[in-house]
């Protein structure tokens, strides 16, 4: 019989599911719901009941793990989870795609997908979790080392790979997220000048460069709204908002935590530009939906920027005042450079790209 292999689609729902992880692991069940017969036959997922893991049908395999706050399985029940699905599936390849349950110690092949290094290079995030997740984050960049093949989701992150822990070319493959185009844009003019900031306020996104990039915008032309989209703690919005008071901008800024996707796409639809200044990223998911919505983009200068968002946004130095002169002059992206973008994440791009990795370690 041909070898199996089993990927792991639980990320698809629970703490991940809305964004992110989440939405990158839903790409990858969509995408090989696109794959050959011949190929897909071989593909059986694990995961939590619905639509997702329905669509594999009788490859299916449900988890039984519990799933603790956000429906996340603990790494101990996610791993003795594991252990059953690997044995009701016969698999002899896994697709590991979680972060937080690393599979180590098997002698079986594994593909490991790498979002990103972020903790390994600010130093300040990983000593911020706890012990224990910590000690996982060192069992997870461990999976990465052995495994037989990693599915990176940007040049720039196998780059990192390359040069942050030493991992072979031969062993990377390339797989971009899918981001659905919208059928039709939607583009309203708002009342006033508005920036979207759209993720959560981590550190290494900067969002006080955009709060004191937007102080620049408004001091310029006394008008102007500056929107965070995202999840953030209260320490992180507290710190904000005293920013933005001591900028004299505190009523221009509005903190709106995390949205519905209807009410991502009304943002998008009435947004001047999206501000990224992360100074660091795996991908960036958000100035790359907001091209594909036709939204002038401002984004700091960073490898993963250069590579998504070349020619079709500001690209500009880590400067309040670089990206305020940006904010002032939005240019709406070029048809042509959005058409390759948007070929680059289409689903049939992606399922190429994966089927081509999955053929490499199922021959």
């Amino acid at each position: 019989m041909a070898p199996i292999l089993l990927i792991d689609i639980r990320p698809a729902v629970g703490g991940h599911g809305q964004r992110g992880i989440g939405r990158y692991v839903r790409g990858l069940a969509a995408s090989i719901e696109a794959f050959p017969d011949e190929l897909a036959d071989r593909i059986w997922a694990v995961g939590f009941p619905g639509p997702t893991l329905d669509s594999f049908g009788a490859r299916a395999v449900t988890s039984t793990a519990h799933r603790g706050f956000g429906r996340v399985p603990t790494w101990a029940s996610g791993r003795l989870d594991m252990n059953g699905a690997l044995k009701r599936s016969s698999a002899r390849v896994l697709h590991a795609t979680d972060p937080q349950q690393p599979w180590t110690g098997s002698a079986m092949s594994s593909i490991v997908t790498v979002y990103d290094l972020i903790p390994l290079h600010e130093r300040a995030i990983l000593q911020s979790w706890r012990l224990d997740h910590q000690l996982i984050y060192r069992w997870y960049v461990r999976q990465i080392r052995s495994a037989a093949r990693i599915l990176a989701i940007s040049r720039s992150t196998a780059e990192d790979l390359q040069e942050r822990l030493g991992i072979e070319p031969a062993r990377i493959d390339v797989v971009y997220p899918l981001v659905a185009a919208p059928g039709s844009i939607r583009r309203t003019e708002p009342p006033e000048p508005t920036f979207l900031c759209v993720g959560a306020l981590d550190v290494h996104k900067q969002p006080e460069l955009a709060m004191r990039a937007f102080g620049h915008f408004h001091t310029q032309f006394g008008s102007g709204r500056l929107r965070y989209i995202g999840p953030s703690d209260p320490v992180q919005q507290r710190r904000l908002s005293d920013l933005a008071a001591r900028l004299g901008i505190t009523r221009s800024v509005s903190f709106e935590g995390r949205v519905s996707d209807e009410d991502l796409e009304t943002a998008y639809g009435t947004a001047t530009a999206l501000v990224s200044t992360s100074r660091i990223e795996g991908f960036g998911l958000p100035p790359v939906e907001a091209v594909l919505r036709g939204v002038p983009v401002v984004a700091v200068r960073t490898p993963a920027a250069m590579e998504t968002l070349d020619g079709v946004a500001a690209i500009v130095p880590a400067d309040p005042e670089a990206i305020a002169e940006a904010m002032a002059h939005p240019v709406i992206p070029p048809e042509t450079a959005v058409g390759a973008i948007r070929e680059r994440h289409s689903i049939d791009s992606v399922a190429r790209s994966l089927a081509d990795s999955y053929r490499r370690i199922l021959v």
